[in-house]
């Protein structure tokens, strides 16, 4: 009953595949989160300003431009970031986004004890979930007196499946990056009277800690 998606950013890019048979007969063979023909259909569209991980360009300045343009010429905003990992880099609770080894094995899927590595690219060309969070509260804002927006710190849910502590942490604190955006936000732009924040999760997740004296500062 929409007329469409005022604001939509979020990862996925550069991960494609020839075949994935969970998506039946609506599968594509390219990107495995974007299809070619609903790019296609919003790049055809014409009501959209796109972003999206360049080689070369800093993430947050790319997304920020487009967020500009889109203001200046009342378009929708759509952007689409994300490395080899399909999520956006993990910050690690030291920020330094090296993350520590995945160590889980599942019911589902035997994971290797590796860590994720990232190139300075991976990090330069990638905005943050803040940075996205920013551009989506301004967009939204032009179009409207009125809106909503749902963000999901979703890659605490990637860490949390592989049993990785140092990926957990770095992406909560990514959340909580993203909820001062919000309370900042809302701060400056008119205050609580009209605003609402809901902040939940959208399921509950296990953390098996095998070896929790690993965890404990040696001596």
């Amino acid at each position: 009953p929409l007329s469409g998606v005022d604001v939509l950013i979020g990862a996925g890019h550069g991960i494609t595949i020839n075949a994935d048979a969970d998506q039946g007969e609506n599968f594509e063979v390219g990107n495995r989160f974007l299809a070619v023909s609903t790019l296609a259909s919003i790049q055809q569209d014409g009501r959209y300003e796109l972003a999206f991980r360049t080689k070369g360009k800093v993430g947050r300045d790319l997304l920020a431009d487009a967020t500009r343009r889109a203001i200046q010429t009342k378009k929708r905003l759509f952007g689409f970031f994300g490395c080899h990992e399909k999520h956006l880099p993990f910050q690690t609770s030291n920020g330094d986004f090296k993350p520590a080894l995945n160590v889980a094995v599942t019911d589902i899927v035997p994971l290797q004890p590796i860590a994720e590595k990232y190139t300075p690219e991976d990090i330069s060309e990638n905005p943050t979930l803040a940075d996205m969070t920013l551009s989506a509260l301004e967009v939204l804002s032009h179009r409207s007196e009125n809106f909503w927006l749902m963000i999901e710190a979703g890659d605490v849910d990637w860490a949390n499946h592989r049993n990785n502590i140092d990926n957990s942490v770095g992406a909560v604190l990514s959340g909580d990056a993203a909820f001062k955006t919000i309370t900042d936000w809302v701060e400056n732009n008119g205050g609580w009277d009209d605003t609402a924040v809901i902040l939940t999760a959208d399921h509950g997740h296990y953390l098996t800690i095998t070896k929790p004296e690993a965890l404990i500062p040696k001596e």
